[in-house]
């Protein structure tokens, strides 16, 4: 898992919505030592989705072999927001293009902590 978080692969977030049905995001990914990190904006879908159900797959594959994956089913069970996850934003973005993140940040950086469950690679 660490592996393939710390590298510059992409990720997607599965979150339930409010009728229970999926809603999958690309994203960027990262991990510290216990959990997946994925960063996102409170004014955004998926995090208000967690906010209500926290369960969520999460599924990473190898940029040089797309067949080489890992999904990881957990929960959010912590969320950072302030200049932590702003600097977050910014570490991500250095990684995966070598620069400083540009977007507008239109509500409040934060990040969603997943804890793994499961796991299941290839």
């Amino acid at each position: 898992m660490r592996r393939l978080a710390r590298g510059p692969n992409f990720a997607t977030i599965t979150t339930l919505l409010a009728d229970g049905g999926p809603a999958t995001h690309v994203m960027w990914i990262d991990c510290d030592d216990e959990h997946l990190l994925v960063n996102t904006e409170t004014g955004r879908a998926k995090f208000r989705n967690v906010h209500r159900d926290p369960r969520v797959s999460v599924v990473i594959w190898d940029r040089d072999d797309a067949y080489s994956y890992i999904e990881v089913r957990g929960r959010v069970v912590e969320t950072v927001a302030g200049p932590e996850a702003r600097r977050h934003i910014d570490e991500l973005s250095e990684k995966y293009y070598g620069k400083p993140y540009a977007n507008k940040i239109e509500t409040e950086r934060v990040i969603l902590k997943v804890a793994p469950a499961r796991q299941r690679s290839r």
